[in-house]
């Protein structure tokens, strides 16, 4: 049987904004609550520019990868002691040169400026996001993935039959956002039942940014344990009978959202 879809091009729904790191008034002023305005650099004022169509499909690999773990035991420890270590974000991303240098009606320039001179640092905004192009705007709701970074090293091949390009690695020099609604980061709970609940009961009670759904992304914690125990991803168990609240906690901003529950 034939499937109905359409098949979507990639290359075309990848968006990257890259600006100068927040000082004063320039790049995305909080990490965790990155503001359309700041990444559209409406008014020039945040310095944040698309430079989707001047990067190189085949020179793109930057992202998020898992974090390094290591085993630090103390001398208390019975065995091997594994914690994270720091995140793990960044790598490296092809421009093609500029034929005009300090050019700043064209992308290609504007890009090298950027990004060419080494130990600079710089946020990057990428938005993956369903079948959004890259030519649009972002707007409060878009899934976004916001980067402190910092450009290190820079190879160009020279090679002949090889374009003229140059690749930028870029390294972690800060805090970052996975997977983050643009906008103000309220939350919105969305309870599932709190008043008819009995002991055994299971179930899992969700959360919403701007309309999208969030609730793997927030902290979650319970008043009263004995009653209610919720897990991140806001699956709970009730445990006894009685009142308490449930906390949904934003990581980056503290903004919090509750839901009172009461088991019988």
């Amino acid at each position: 049987m034939a499937m109905d879809y359409t098949k979507l091009e990639s290359n075309k729904h990848v968006t990257a904004w890259f600006g100068p790191s927040a000082d004063g008034a320039l790049g995305i002023t909080d990490v965790g609550e990155p503001l359309a305005n700041e990444i559209n650099n409406v008014g020039g004022s945040s310095g944040v520019h698309n430079l989707s169509k001047v990067i190189l499909w085949d020179g793109w690999a930057f992202g998020t990868e898992a974090s390094e773990t290591q085993s630090e035991p103390s001398l208390a420890d019975s065995s091997t002691f594994e914690e994270f270590g720091q995140s793990n974000f960044g790598g490296e991303v092809t421009f093609p040169y500029p034929r005009l240098y300090g050019d700043n009606s064209n992308e290609v320039s504007i890009a090298y400026d950027l990004v060419s001179i080494p130990d600079t640092k710089l946020d990057v905004v990428v938005r993956i996001d369903g079948d959004v192009l890259n030519t649009t705007g972002a707007v409060d709701g878009d899934f976004v993935s916001v980067y402190r970074v910092q450009s290190d090293g820079e190879t160009n091949p020279f090679t002949p039959g090889e374009g003229n390009t140059y690749t930028k690695s870029f390294i972690p020099k800060g805090e970052f956002a996975h997977y983050i609604p643009v906008g103000d980061q309220a939350i919105t709970s969305v309870a599932g039942p709190t008043d008819a609940v009995n002991v055994g009961d299971k179930g899992r009670y969700r959360c919403t940014i701007q309309g999208r759904d969030v609730t793997n992304m927030l902290d979650v914690s319970t008043s009263d344990g004995d009653v209610i125990d919720i897990e991140k991803g806001g699956w709970w168990v009730a445990t006894g009978v009685g009142s308490a609240t449930v906390t949904f906690t934003h990581p980056f901003t503290n903004d919090t959202a509750t839901i009172t529950v009461t088991v019988s």
